[in-house]
């Protein structure tokens, strides 16, 4: 087979090679597989023409690195990749918890424990009733409590210093 051929099919043979590493799930086998198909042709180069060798070096790593950049980056915007990769998701911040922020308007509100915390249980403000968690230590039963932060799950308390 002609030198020239065999270099082409080989570069070709590799760009398809790193296409399908990006498709399908091969753990590296097909990733090996082109930089073997780019050495080959490195390799069939120098054996034709030592300047031409020479050449494809520099080549092959500016290719490999755009190849790869427009299979990553720009595949994905065309209309084939629209149908290729998933789209990215709008920002879900609190769907899995809907009411994870009216917890953060919680602090600073006074309310009861309605159960024993140690350290989760649930507590009453206004007329909310909402699981939370004791901040330091354990607050008995229908102790005055104080909210003093909030995560996505629960309002976090303390027992309330009460002026007497």
């Amino acid at each position: 087979m002609e030198p020239l051929l065999m270099i082409f099919l080989l570069l070709g043979a590799a760009m398809v090679l790193a296409f399908m590493e990006i498709m399908l799930p091969s753990f590296g086998l097909l990733t090996a597989a082109s930089v073997a198909a780019l050495m080959g042709a490195v390799y069939v180069a120098f054996g034709y023409a030592t300047w031409l060798g020479y050449v494809l070096v520099p080549v092959v790593i500016v290719g490999g690195i755009c190849y790869l950049s427009f299979v990553v980056h720009i595949l994905p915007k065309t209309p084939l990749g629209k149908r290729m990769f998933l789209s990215k998701v709008s920002d879900a911040t609190g769907q899995g918890t809907p009411e994870a922020n009216a917890y953060d308007e919680m602090i600073g509100k006074t309310g009861t424990a309605v159960s024993l915390l140690r350290p989760g249980g649930m507590v009453r403000i206004g007329a909310k009733r909402l699981p939370a968690h004791a901040e330091i230590g354990m607050i008995e039963k229908d102790t005055p409590i104080v909210v003093v932060g909030a995560d996505s799950m629960n309002v976090i308390v303390r027992k309330a210093d009460i002026d007497t």
